[in-house]
């Protein structure tokens, strides 16, 4: 009866580990005319390293969900790395985006950039988004100090910025010139068009 006992135990606990494993996908962007041939991805976390040899989509398993960092090292690209901040079941894709050797190198967590707005959000999300702090214009830079202007912008608009340099910005272009567009469509539906006036740099794609 004991022995029985110890067994279910065993096998419930052993269910529970096993259950709280997230499967994470990598997906690969090569805006290149080279063959990846060879590369290593490293769970920075763990120091888990995983030897690539395509551009292949591939999956791996992570112990749970979580906050997790990640870097992909291959000798003949510079390469973009991006990521959700918190991997669980609804976000667990990892991007990697290979460029000609000469453009620069970076790991880029993606929940960096704004990923609260959509092109369906209401004026009322929006508003309660930014008594939240949590709306920010997409900008570029070389270093991370805000403009004056965004900073009273912020003040009189309560939506601030977010600083990247030109190369993160052009790797997910998409992405933040998405989020400055509703920005702008949600400023210029309440206030006008002379807001932008107020910013000595335009935020990206606008």
């Amino acid at each position: 009866m004991i022995k029985t006992f110890l067994t279910l135990i065993i096998a419930f606990f052993t269910a529970t580990v096993f259950a709280t494993e997230i499967e994470a996908t990598v997906v690969f962007e090569n805006l290149t005319n080279r063959e990846l041939t060879s590369g290593q991805l490293i769970i920075i976390n763990t120091n888990t390293k995983i030897d690539v040899t395509s551009a292949k989509t591939f999956k791996i398993k992570l112990a749970a969900e979580g906050k997790y960092s990640f870097t992909f090292v291959a000798e003949d690209f510079s390469v973009y790395t991006t990521y959700p901040e918190y991997i669980d079941a609804n976000k667990n894709t990892i991007t990697i985006k290979l460029l000609n050797k000469s453009e620069g190198v970076t790991d880029f967590n993606m929940e960096a950039l704004p990923s609260t707005l959509t092109e369906k959000s209401t004026s009322l999300e929006i508003e309660d988004l930014i008594i939240e702090g949590s709306v920010n214009f997409i900008i570029n830079g070389l270093d991370q100090t805000i403009p004056a202007s965004y900073k009273a912008f912020k003040g009189k608009y309560g939506i601030g910025a977010t600083k990247e340099n030109c190369k993160i910005a052009a790797a997910v272009g998409d992405k933040a010139k998405a989020n400055n567009e509703i920005i702008a469509k949600f400023l210029n539906d309440k206030y006008g068009d002379n807001w932008l006036k107020e910013l000595d740099a335009k935020p990206f794609g606008l």
